[in-house]
């Protein structure tokens, strides 16, 4: 089922003016307990073990239908997803893979602003480094397929890692258990995610929802729709999934290092975080963990960018200090 990702790095540096940037978010430095503290915590969310994470930059939100656009647009590339293998889809109440399924075409209406999905980690792994060269940044990626490396010191766009998505989903490791608390998904009266909720109810007609909220989106929602958390950083609870760097182990945080963690070595499993539109509501929580085969393509999975501070893009960014 792995997919040799034969376009990696193989992209020119494109000509013409460069796109802007995805809005970056500063996360400072900070330590914080890693993992489920709640009742009924699943196996590998457990156990809660101290982290230590180096300061870093995440987006303010996922990478949109436009962003993505422009990357296909400039390289020809083609997705995971276009090469033959189509991607899961909602048909009805149903999840089905068909042929014809990919981010152009997720069986459901999207625009330029909504979050690209139906997208591979390879997929998302090809676009940081297309956006990094694109920006005369230096590419974090090397090598292709299952033996991809990352070089976290290089001031070019990745994947967060797994420990980075949590500590910035939890606001800088707030003891919480979505990315606006532990109570109803609403901030000053403001809805705060998409989720599985009464439209969803209306749409598909399924009875396991977040009773009485709606956002007002069966399928995703325009990125920034929604209240962001305290960080400023939107949909980082409800939207759509978010493939991150670390390689999958479901026993990882019992010998996980202390010092910015980065996954197992190696595995047959890619780790994603947040949850999709159609997802349970415990799914949406900040520590549950998500995987799959880094070839996976659904049309609730998708991604956002993270970078590395340096030296060179201290000054880079219009960021928000929180």
């Amino acid at each position: 089922m792995k997919v040799l990702a034969w376009f990696l790095f193989s992209v020119p540096m494109p000509s013409g003016p460069v796109a802007p940037a995805p809005e970056m978010i500063f996360v400072e430095a900070g330590r914080f307990e890693m993992g489920n503290p709640f009742e009924g915590a699943d196996a590998d969310e457990r156990p809660v073990h101290a982290v230590d994470l180096r300061a870093y930059y995440i987006g303010r939100h996922e990478v949109t239908v436009g962003q993505f656009s422009e990357f296909i647009e400039d390289t020809n590339y083609k997705t995971t997803a276009e090469q033959g293998k189509g991607a899961s889809v909602l048909v009805g109440t149903k999840v089905e893979t068909r042929p014809d399924a990919n981010w152009r075409n997720p069986y459901y209406r999207q625009d330029d602003r909504h979050p690209v999905v139906c997208v591979s980690w390879y997929d998302a792994v090809e676009y940081c480094n297309w956006r990094s060269r694109r920006e005369g940044l230096r590419p974090c990626y090397t090598g292709c397929g299952d033996d991809v490396a990352c070089n976290f010191a290089a001031d070019g766009y990745r994947l967060p890692t797994e420990a980075e998505w949590e500590y910035a989903a939890r606001s800088r490791g707030k003891r919480i258990k979505f990315a606006w608390g532990d109570g109803e998904p609403v901030i000053d009266g403001r809805p705060v995610g998409n989720t599985k909720d009464e439209a969803a109810k209306r749409e598909w007609g399924v009875e396991k929802i977040w009773q009485g909220y709606d956002d007002g989106y069966a399928c995703s929602a325009p990125v920034c729709s929604f209240a962001p958390n305290e960080l400023g950083i939107h949909d980082i609870s409800g939207n759509v999934y978010e493939w991150v760097w670390d390689w999958y182990g479901a026993d990882y945080y019992a010998t996980s290092p202390v010092e910015n963690p980065t996954g197992p070595d190696g595995g047959e499993m890619r780790a994603c975080r947040d949850a999709g539109f159609g997802c349970a509501i415990q799914q949406e929580s900040v520590v549950t963990r998500g995987l799959g085969k880094p070839d996976l393509t659904f049309s609730w999975g998708g991604f956002r960018v993270a970078r590395s501070k340096t030296i060179e893009n201290l000054c880079l960014f219009s960021s928000v200090t929180r």
